[in-house]
């Protein structure tokens, strides 16, 4: 399969070099029984039952003492004794009629437990490996309150075609970048020079990660909108020497409280003094029980915040718009031809081997007819190019 890309590419003119990622949930094969308990209480309650009637009927000499009455068990004892019962009254019929109902039961019992599975005490999942998410359509019903069974599809795409996946079983998007560009290193020897994300990967591991593997990465964070906009704008910059410049335009050094700590790993306390009569307060203390002061405390971070302020920088450069439209055309339009055009919304096979076996599968074909447009139509592979 990789070798038939690296074919695509080769007759379309076309390199590796530039890659867009991007992640969606896909439902995984669940079953009809959403966030129903285990019923053990009731298979033993219908076991009892159908002792007693069994007892009742002169047929519970050969039952087992202990354990729950399997429904091959109690269907041979029906269907041994039904043929005694033949000419017997009324009551002796209604008695087999109630044990046939009693083994129908047991069956439905029986498969629902295997459904559930021995670690398990929901029926929530037939597939085992799957991992309760939301979903994009539960976001405006209340995130927590709709849960479905699904699995984390990510996908590197170049050019169009999809050149890379990664099946997992993480909600976030964040833990699974460093995975994904390494199973595209895998697949063809090498690191694509420039990767462009959403912030739904912005993180210090990732920034160090493209940092230590030579890749230009234009990773958007948590904060972006807001400061590219300019409805929130950032309210310090780390400077060259150490120290932070706040919105006033004021510095902060580093100052140690004895009696507290930083809560991130690495991070530490900057001071700015100066702070009365400040235009920019009630903006910089909007989330402080002290609205007014001479100081401020801020914890920086110095590593996330050189990564965040190299990125700030990259995305905003000619470049960076480039790739930011360009993602957007082809990562979120690979997701749009596959979950809408093609109506793909949903796995077909359980088991997180098979789920990443069937998404290589519809990758693959996505492909193909991606590059039969290319030869019949001949399309071509634009992408959007900033004007002069």
């Amino acid at each position: 399969m990789f070798s038939g890309k690296k074919a695509m590419f080769t007759s379309c003119g076309l390199a590796m070099d530039t890659a867009y990622i991007d992640g969606t949930k896909m439902e995984a094969e669940a079953n009809r029984y959403r966030f129903v308990w285990k019923l053990t209480r009731w298979h033993e309650n219908l076991d009892g039952k159908t002792r007693s009637l069994l007892v009742q009927m002169g047929f519970g000499d050969d039952l087992p003492a202990e354990g729950l009455l399997p429904s091959l068990l109690v269907a041979r004892e029906t269907e041994k004794k039904a043929a005694g019962l033949a000419g017997e009254g009324k009551e002796r019929a209604g008695m087999l009629d109630s044990l046939t109902g009693y083994l129908l039961k047991i069956l439905e019992y029986e498969e629902k437990e295997k459904n559930c599975g021995p670690y398990w005490n929901s029926y929530y999942k037939t597939d085992h490996d799957a991992t309760a998410m939301c979903l994009k359509q539960d976001y405006y019903s209340g995130l927590g309150s709709s849960m479905h069974a699904a699995y984390s599809a990510q996908f590197i795409t170049s050019h169009g075609f999809i050149v890379t996946y990664l099946v997992s079983q993480d909600r976030s998007d964040m833990y699974v970048f460093a995975r994904t560009v390494d199973a595209f290193h895998s697949m063809y020897g090498m690191h694509p020079k420039r990767i462009c994300v959403d912030s739904g990967y912005g993180c210090t591991e990732n920034w160090r990660y493209c940092h230590d593997h030579g890749i230009k990465g234009f990773i958007k964070y948590n904060s972006w909108a807001g400061e590219r906009s300019g409805r929130n704008p950032a309210i310090y910059e780390l400077e060259e020497d150490g120290t932070i410049t706040c919105l006033g335009g004021r510095k902060g050094y580093i100052t140690q409280i004895p009696s507290r700590h930083p809560k991130r790993k690495g991070a530490v306390f900057y001071r700015v003094d100066g702070c009365k009569g400040c235009a920019f307060m009630p903006y910089c203390r909007r989330f402080m029980n002290e609205r007014t002061g001479s100081f401020k405390i801020f914890e920086v971070s110095p590593e996330y915040q050189r990564y965040k302020q190299e990125a700030r920088d990259m995305l905003l450069s000619v470049e960076g718009i480039e790739m930011s439209v360009n993602r957007n055309i082809q990562a979120e339009g690979s997701f749009g031809g596959l979950k809408q055009d093609m109506a793909y919304t949903r796995l077909r096979r359980t088991s997180l081997e098979k789920a990443s076996l069937e998404i290589m599968l519809t990758c693959l074909g996505f492909n193909i007819r991606k590059y039969l447009r290319f030869i019949v139509k001949q399309t071509g592979f634009k992408e959007w190019k900033a004007p002069e």
